[in-house]
């Protein structure tokens, strides 16, 4: 193309006014990249503050939380020491209460027997005293019936003393007899009631051993269903095996509790 000089010119002109256009868009194109990236990191920058404060404030609250659990387990630990304290008072206590009601038991059972053996003597001693008393008067009756029947007033001084003598020797020999007699009645009752109580225990002895031979044979048939009570102590479940003992203890039932229906 052929340009006259002002056409060229105008053409010079258009093509500065172009280029700076494009300089200036490019400018502006520039600006607006940087300030995109400025906004980016701004962006970017309060994006990892706010994460930063977010995992400070987590690890705020996770170390409060451990420290409330420390002090939890703290307080529990020191709640349980405080238990297991007064747990072990409460146990000293009752084995002191134990040993000081053994004591008074002893003590008790001291004085009940000390008492029982007072009035066993001052029983045996009134019991002496009456038998004595008893002999006594069976004396001086026995002395006058024989005094009577032999006239002893008619006789001489002499002659009297030794017939009243040997009346004393009669009724002393009588009062010996009588007193044989009534020792071996005595005798013979003491012997009759542990007769009596050997044949007690054997009748006993009799029916514990039929009692047992009844639970040997019955008691594995009724294992969950027996009543408390059928088994008066381990001595009963001695009599069993192994397997009967471990499989009675946590089945026997208590009929008369409600919570058993």
């Amino acid at each position: 193309v052929d340009f006259s000089p002002p056409e060229r010119r105008k053409a010079v002109v258009s093509t500065q006014s172009t280029g700076e256009n494009e300089q200036l868009q490019m400018a502006e194109e520039n600006r607006r990249i940087l300030e995109f990236a400025k906004q980016q990191q701004t962006r970017e920058t309060n994006r990892m503050a706010l994460r930063k404060a977010e995992e400070a404030a987590k690890d705020q609250v996770r170390n409060q939380l451990a420290t409330q659990l420390a002090q939890q387990n703290d307080d529990a630990a020191e709640l349980q020491q405080i238990r297991d304290e007064l747990a072990w008072e409460e146990e000293e206590e009752r084995s002191r209460l134990r040993e000081l009601a053994e004591q008074e038991k002893r003590i008790r059972t001291r004085l009940e027997l000390q008492e029982v053996e007072r009035q066993q003597l001052h029983i045996k001693a009134a019991k002496q005293q009456a038998e004595k008393e008893e002999d006594e008067k069976f004396r001086q009756e026995m002395l006058a019936k024989f005094a009577n029947d032999d006239k002893i007033e008619q006789m001489n001084a002499q002659k009297r003393r030794m017939k009243q003598l040997e009346h004393r020797r009669a009724v002393e020999a009588l009062i010996d007899d009588r007193r044989k007699r009534f020792e071996a009645e005595k005798a013979a009752e003491i012997q009759e009631i542990e007769e009596e109580n050997e044949r007690q225990r054997i009748r006993q002895k009799i029916i514990e051993e039929e009692r047992q031979k009844l639970l040997q044979e019955h008691a594995a048939k009724l294992l969950g269903f027996m009543p408390k009570g059928v088994f008066r102590d381990g001595q009963d479940l001695s009599l069993f095996d192994e397997e009967f003992r471990t499989n009675f203890e946590p089945r026997e039932v208590d009929y008369f509790d409600e919570r058993n229906w």
